[in-house]
């Protein structure tokens, strides 16, 4: 079963293609079932100014990466670094037990930002 969120995010994904002028990139897996993300950036001077994803697996992840881009497109990157374990733990809402891989991929994406973002200073 899929909440809301989920469903929205999976059935209408605004921010999924590729993105022809990113400047950067992030790529995850989960190695137990074989889900990846891939979210390209387009990032100046601290801005994020456009963010795309690409998503294989299953439905919850697909709208994993929807999320994530709806979170950080268009805003400064230490308005996003600021954001809490407690907001991320709430973006996907209420998850299954089997659904919950999800929610560690969408920890790692802001993870790999935080890195990102220290490698660019």
């Amino acid at each position: 079963m899929f909440n809301e969120i989920i469903v929205k995010n999976f059935s209408d994904p605004a921010f999924a293609s590729e993105l022809d002028e990113a400047n950067t990139s992030i790529e995850i897996g989960n190695p137990v079932c074989g889900d990846r993300i891939r979210v390209q950036l387009h990032v100046t001077e601290g801005l994020i100014k456009l963010a795309r994803y690409q998503a294989w697996g299953c439905a919850t992840s697909l709208a994993t990466g929807n999320v994530f881009c709806a979170c950080i497109n268009g805003k400064q990157l230490s308005v996003v670094l600021n954001t809490s374990n407690e907001e991320i733990e709430t973006m996907l809402g209420d998850l299954e037990p089997s659904q919950h891989h999800c929610l560690e991929m969408l920890r790692t994406l802001f993870h790999r930002l935080k890195q990102f973002y220290a490698s660019a200073k």
